[in-house]
C-alpha cells in the first residue's frame, strides 16, 4: 500500500504545480493579448485614416485641375488647398492634418498632398514618434470649358459691385456644356436657375447656380476688343419699304428707321447689314430670316424684337465678321431686347461690347434650336420666364467660331498618379 500512497501524493503535487504554472502563464499572456487586440484596432483606424487622406487629395486634385482650365492664377492653388483642408475636417478629432497644393502651369497639372500625425502607444514609442501618414495626388486637364457667355462689364459706370449677369423672375440660362463668366457679380434670383458647364464671377455669386460658382475669379478680357467695327462710307439706303409681303434686303448700310410689323417677312440676303438708323423694331407676327448674315447696329436708340416675331438668323461664314450674327458698334450704349416667343435660331456670336442684352418673355426659349450660340455683352439680363439656351455643338454647324470663345470642348479631368 505504501508505494501506492506515495504515487498518489506525487500526482497531487504535480497537479497543483501545473495549475500554478498555467495561472502564471495566463497572467503573462493576457496583457499581451489585450495589447494585440488594441493594436489591431489601432492599425485598422490608421488604415482607414490613410484611405480617407487619399480620397481627400484625389478629390481636391480633380477639383483644382478643373478650375485651372479657366483660372491659371495663384488663387486656384489656394482654393484647392482650402478644399482639401475642408475635406479633412472629420479626421482632426484625432489627427493633426496639413494640406498643400501646387500648380504646374506647363503641364496643366495640380498636385495636392496631405500629411497626418497623432500619438501612438506608450507615449509614441510604438511606432516611435507616433503615427505619420501621407497621401499625394496629381490631376491634369488638357482643355477648359469653352467660353459661351461673358458679362464683360467689370468697372466703370456699373462698378465692380454690380451684377453684370442677372437672372430675374423665373427666368433660366441653360449653358450646360460651356463657361458662363461675369466680370462683376453673378446674381440669380430665388425663382431662377442658371445651369452651366462652369460658372465664374469676378465678384460675388448668389442664387440657384449649378455647379457651384467660383467667386473672386480673375476678370476675363473682352476676346474681341481688338476687332475693328467700321461702317462703310458707301451710300446708304433711306427708302426701305417693308410691306405685308416678303421684302428682300441686300447687304449694305441701312439708314432709315426700320420697323417690321404685322405679318411682314424680311429676308436678309447674305453679307453685312449695317443698321445706322434711329431705330430697329421687329414685332407682331413678322418674320426676319437670313443665312450667312451679320446685323451691325450703330446709332439706333434701341433694338427690339418683340411680340410673336420670328427671328431665324445664321451668322457669317467668311469675311471680317465670320462667326458673328449680331454686333453693336462700340458707340452703341443702349439695350438690345429680345422678348419674342420665336427667336429660336441664332447661330453665331452676339457681340455687344458696350450695350446690354435683355431677354424676357413668358415660357419662351431663345436660341434653343441653334447648334451653338455665344453671347459677349456689357451686361446680360433675363426676365419673366424666358429661357436663354446656349448650345455648344460647334462641330454641327458650318458657321466658324471666332477665336477667343468656343472650342476646344472640355476633356475629362484625370488623375495622373
Amino acid at each position: 500500500m505504501r508505494p501506492c500512497l506515495d504515487l498518489a501524493l506525487r500526482l497531487d503535487r504535480f497537479r497543483r504545480c501545473r495549475s500554478g504554472t498555467v495561472i502564471v502563464i495566463l497572467g503573462l499572456l493576457l496583457p499581451l493579448l489585450a495589447m494585440g487586440s488594441v493594436g489591431v484596432a489601432e492599425i485598422t483606424e490608421v488604415m482607414l485614416a490613410k484611405a480617407k487622406l487619399q480620397g481627400n487629395v484625389d478629390a481636391a486634385a480633380l477639383q483644382g485641375a478643373g478650375e485651372f482650365g479657366v483660372d491659371q492664377s495663384s488663387a486656384t492653388q489656394e482654393r484647392t488647398r482650402l478644399y482639401a483642408d475642408a475635406m479633412a475636417e472629420p479626421l482632426r478629432l484625432r489627427w493633426t492634418i496639413t494640406s498643400t497644393a501646387t500648380v504646374d502651369a506647363a503641364s496643366r497639372a495640380v498636385t495636392v498632398s496631405q500629411t497626418a500625425h497623432r500619438a501612438s502607444f506608450f507615449r509614441s514609442l510604438l511606432p516611435p514618434g507616433g503615427w505619420n501618414l501621407a497621401a499625394t495626388a496629381t490631376a491634369v486637364r488638357t482643355a477648359r470649358k469653352p467660353l459661351c457667355v461673358l458679362g464683360a462689364q467689370g468697372s466703370g459706370p456699373l462698378g465692380i459691385g454690380a451684377s453684370t449677369i442677372a437672372l430675374q423672375g423665373s427666368s433660366v440660362i441653360t449653358a450646360g456644356d460651356c463657361l458662363v463668366q461675369s466680370n462683376a457679380d453673378l446674381n440669380a434670383g430665388a425663382g431662377t436657375a442658371l445651369w452651366a458647364g462652369e460658372a465664374r464671377a469676378a465678384g460675388s455669386a448668389s442664387g440657384p447656380i449649378r455647379p457651384a460658382p467660383v467667386t473672386d475669379a480673375p476678370s476675363m478680357p473682352d476676346p474681341f476688343a481688338a476687332m475693328r467695327i467700321d461702317t462703310p462710307l458707301s451710300l446708304c439706303d433711306t427708302s426701305i419699304n417693308i410691306g405685308m409681303g416678303t421684302t428682300y434686303l441686300k447687304p449694305g448700310v441701312h439708314c432709315a428707321a426700320i420697323a417690321v410689323l404685322g405679318s411682314a417677312n424680311l429676308v436678309l440676303e447674305p453679307g453685312e447689314h449695317y443698321f445706322i438708323g434711329p431705330a430697329l423694331s421687329i414685332s407682331g407676327n413678322s418674320t426676319v430670316t437670313g443665312t450667312d448674315v451679320v446685323l451691325i447696329l450703330k446709332t439706333a436708340a434701341a433694338a427690339q424684337i418683340t411680340g410673336n416675331a420670328v427671328l431665324n438668323l445664321e451668322g457669317r461664314k467668311s469675311g471680317p465678321y465670320a462667326g458673328f450674327v449680331l454686333i453693336t458698334d462700340r458707340t452703341f450704349i443702349s439695350d438690345v431686347e429680345i422678348s419674342t416667343t420665336n427667336a429660336r435660331k441664332l447661330v453665331g456670336t452676339i457681340y455687344l461690347p458696350n450695350a446690354s442684352l435683355t431677354v424676357r418673355g413668358t415660357n419662351t426659349k431663345i436660341a434653343d434650336q441653334s447648334p451653338w450660340t455665344v453671347v459677349v455683352a456689357r451686361t446680360i439680363r433675363t426676365m419673366g420666364s424666358a429661357n436663354l439656351v446656349i448650345n455648344a455643338n460647334y462641330n454641327s454647324s458650318t458657321i466658324p467660331v471666332p477665336a477667343g470663345v468656343g472650342p476646344a470642348k472640355d476633356q475629362p479631368v484625370r488623375l495622373a498618379q
